[in-house]
């Protein structure tokens, strides 16, 4: 069991298994964003998480794609207020 990743909006531990499917959920994503915009990285990479039934931390995918907090699509915005 390892830490949470820090992708996931939880303190809770995941096993490998669960951290090799979010690996494999983020590429999926970034593959789905065309032209690799960080917007559709970010929304990409949250639809896959939640197939899994995990829920993504949004802040930090938007910092880690450079997306910045103030450009986040209205969804994420609106998301990210009603899930912290």
């Amino acid at each position: 069991m390892t830490n949470a990743n820090i992708v996931l909006d939880s303190a809770k531990r995941i096993d490998e298994r669960t951290s090799h499917a979010i690996a494999a959920a983020q590429l999926r994503g970034e593959a789905r964003a065309p032209g690799g915009r960080p917007r559709e990285m970010i929304r990409g990479i949250a639809v896959e998480l939640e197939r899994l039934g995990l829920r993504p931390n949004l802040p930090e995918l938007a910092r880690r794609y450079n997306a910045g907090r103030t450009r986040l699509p209205a969804w994420l915005a609106d998301r990210d207020r009603t899930t912290t």
